[in-house]
């Protein structure tokens, strides 16, 4: 049987199909411009996500020698798309990464407890999140308030639009709105009140793995889609990349190494809300695996650092890489010193992710001589990110929350140079899965499931997800490593207020 999994990301949409045993049959992606009015703002075309998402249904369906039989759709979170009762979008989505809804924190900060929004949401106060850019459309573009019929995700956005039928929204990206009882499973009444948004306007949220309905006739008309075309829930990307490999117990965690990177961590059966959770901006959300609980820490701003290196410093590596067809990022890594960097880079370049949730931070090479060379500030970017993420699991240890294994995922982890150096920093195994689309897997997983292809989770994981490698820690550099750290740890709090006079000042002169 073929399983499609469906992740429609905030660049672009890809489609992977999969046998049930976990062989990847075909692949096809399309990509989608973003759209930014104002520094800061970030929107998408809804029409040029629907019709990126047919075209590679569409190609992959071609592709394949035996027809799909069930899709299941992940995506991003936080993203919204107001839609009328015709199904039209009434305004440009509103991508998860736009700025222009920060300021609602104080909105809330005048009406709850964070904390008691924490237990209740399992979301730190932030503005990314949906309900946020819900309250900034109700105050600048009132009439398409008005008009709403649902304020969508982009999961339940084109599962509406491939079956033309209620829009259905799974448990973990709806609890990314900010408005969803992460514990009773439904939206809050209580949030939602607090933000003037009547749940009836909002998409039925059921477990990730549920069949939400069939392909409409009209879609399979002009899309060449089969017919009969089950479509399910999958869930928000993170979770579903959990499942893609194979994490099952608590204390074992995905690690995404991309253009963001990204800790999730399996949390088992019991939310856990402690105030330190929520002081470090720590979240708490129902996993696409069914009575689970995950957890995130992240970095805003991952690989795209080396690729800002790349572009701006790399012209030598570009030049040589076209000239061979080899990839620029392997000559750059190609020359790094083995010993650890005496040069630290904040890779604050899109502010920070957690603990500090702090959009003011900027990015900073701290440490420069005039005899740094360019392989040592590449060696430093790596290095610097695992730091960074090493403040985050060293937290998760300090609450009780121990990670055991680690699976990476994504472009980083195609390279053993960095994988190495991050195995050697946070001590701790590195675990590769054979597939590189671990979120699609489990897309496609969660697709078996809904279809009854298996009978559980587990089931789905011993069939269909399988490993090629692993990278151990090296204890040559341990204490150089430690020293480095213990140095790293102060350069956030002590650039703090230049760096947010810097952020004041290029907003003033804008």
């Amino acid at each position: 049987m073929v399983l499609a999994g469906l992740d429609v990301g905030t660049s672009g949409c890809k489609v992977v199909l999969f046998r049930e045993e976990g062989t990847m049959l075909v692949q096809s992606y399309r990509e989608y411009p973003f759209i930014t009015p104002q520094p800061g703002w970030l929107e998408i075309n809804p029409e040029h996500i629907w019709e990126s998402v047919l075209d590679a249904l569409n190609e992959a369906t071609k592709k394949s020698k035996e027809p799909i039989e069930v899709v299941a759709v992940t995506s991003h979170g936080e993203t919204l798309i107001p839609i009328d009762r015709s199904g039209k979008a009434l305004y440009n989505a509103l991508a998860n990464f736009d700025t222009r809804a920060h300021t609602y924190i104080d909105y809330w900060l005048e009406r709850e407890n964070p904390y008691n929004i924490f237990r209740i949401t399992g979301m730190p106060l932030h503005g990314m999140y949906t309900v946020n850019k819900i309250l900034w459309l109700k105050d600048h573009c009132p009439d398409v308030f008005k008009k709403t019929w649902k304020f969508c995700c982009v999961e339940d956005y084109i599962i509406y639009r491939l079956t033309e039928d209620q829009p259905v929204i799974d448990y973990s990206l709806a609890a990314r709105t900010m408005l969803f009882d992460v514990v009773k499973k439904e939206w809050s009444g209580k949030i939602c009140k607090l933000a003037g948004v009547d749940p009836q306007n909002l998409s039925r949220a059921i477990p990730s793995g549920s069949i939400a309905g069939t392909i409409s006739s009209k879609v399979s008309g002009i899309s060449g889609l089969p017919k009969n075309l089950l479509i399910a829930t999958g869930g928000h990307d993170q979770p579903c990349g959990v499942l893609g490999c194979g994490v099952k117990n608590p204390g074992e965690a995905m690690y995404g190494i991309g253009t963001s990177e990204c800790v999730a961590l399996n949390l088992g059966g019991s939310a856990f809300f402690s105030r330190e959770m929520l002081e470090n901006s720590f979240c708490c959300y129902p996993h696409v695996v069914k009575d689970s609980y995950i957890t995130l820490a992240y970095i805003a701003s991952g690989a795209v650092v080396l690729r800002w290196f790349r572009d701006e410093f790399g012209f030598e590596e570009l030049e040589k890489a076209a000239q061979i067809g080899g990839s620029a990022y392997d000559l750059l890594l190609k020359e790094i010193p083995d010993k650890p960097a005496s040069v630290f880079v904040l890779p604050h370049f899109s502010g920070t992710g957690t603990p500090y949730l702090d959009e003011k931070s900027r990015g900073a090479i701290i440490g420069l001589t005039l005899a740094t060379s360019k392989e040592e500030v590449v060696k430093a970017i790596l290095e610097s990110l695992t730091y960074e993420m090493k403040i985050n699991l060293d937290l998760y240890e300090r609450f009780g929350l121990p990670i055991n294994s680690l699976r990476v995922i994504g472009g980083g982890s195609r390279s053993r140079a960095w994988l190495q150096i991050k195995a050697d920093i946070l001590q701790k195994a590195l675990i590769i899965p054979k597939t590189g689309e671990a979120v699609a897997l489990g897309t496609a997983m969660l697709a078996g499931v809904a279809k009854g292809v298996f009978k559980s989770f587990e089931e789905a994981i011993d069939a269909m997800v399988s490993f090629e490698d692993s990278i151990q820690p090296n204890n040559s550099y341990l204490q150089n490593y430690n020293n480095r750290y213990q140095i790293y740890q102060l350069i956030y709090k002590d650039l703090l207020k230049v760096n947010r006079m810097i952020s004041d000042l290029t907003r003033e002169e804008q």
